[in-house]
């Protein structure tokens, strides 16, 4: 009875292992449930924020949005003007972007932005260089509530383009992780109660 409860011990505690060690890989497809549930709202603050200059390069302006909304320590960033916003939450959709690789969706059409580079040597958010690009934009996508949203900009120095032979994103794959996380839930909690009932 001793040997039976260990063995079922030892499961409990793989099957726990094996739990933390997957929240901790990442999403391995678009779509799939966020780890953190602020991670949109992240994204949008660093992204997206109200006040991003328009048709300007002066450094001091762009350095008091840097300093507003607390970003300095960040040597690369992105922005779009907030009247984007709709659009670049699209990429996360099939109609706006498709697969590329882990969580990320690459955008069907291109995206005018603007490229913030720090020299972290100066200190206080001193700017090496702005630059307004055009490319196709690379967002990590996560399902965050009922909704597949951006939660990470990746950068996209290569100029990469969507694949027309990837699929779309979109919340398709999001059944997959539903599914494997009732299982997973369903394996503990039946280890739980045999435990129990053999403790």
């Amino acid at each position: 009875m001793k040997l039976f409860m260990m063995a079922v011990l030892v499961l409990l505690l793989v099957t726990l292992g094996l739990s933390l060690t997957s929240a901790e890989d990442g999403n391995p497809k678009p779509c799939m449930r966020a780890k953190h549930n602020n991670a949109h709202n992240v994204f949008l603050k660093r992204h997206l924020p109200e006040g991003v200059p328009v048709n300007t390069m002066d450094q001091n302006i762009w350095g008091v949005l840097l300093r507003h909304i607390k970003t300095c320590g960040r040597p690369t960033q992105s922005f779009f003007h907030v009247s984007q916003r709709e659009r670049v939450e699209r990429v996360c959709t099939k109609s706006g972007g498709k697969a590329l690789s882990g969580n990320l969706c690459i955008s069907k059409e291109p995206f005018n932005f603007v490229t913030v580079r720090l020299n972290m040597d100066e200190g206080l958010c001193g700017i090496k260089s702005i630059r307004n690009e055009t490319k196709h934009i690379i967002l990590g996508c996560d399902e965050i509530g009922d909704a597949c949203q951006p939660v990470h900009f990746e950068g996209n120095p290569t100029s990469k383009v969507p694949d027309n032979n990837q699929p779309d994103c979109g919340a398709a794959s999001t059944r997959g992780s539903a599914s494997r996380a009732f299982i997973h839930d369903a394996v503990l909690f039946i280890t739980f109660i045999v435990f129990a009932a053999l403790w």
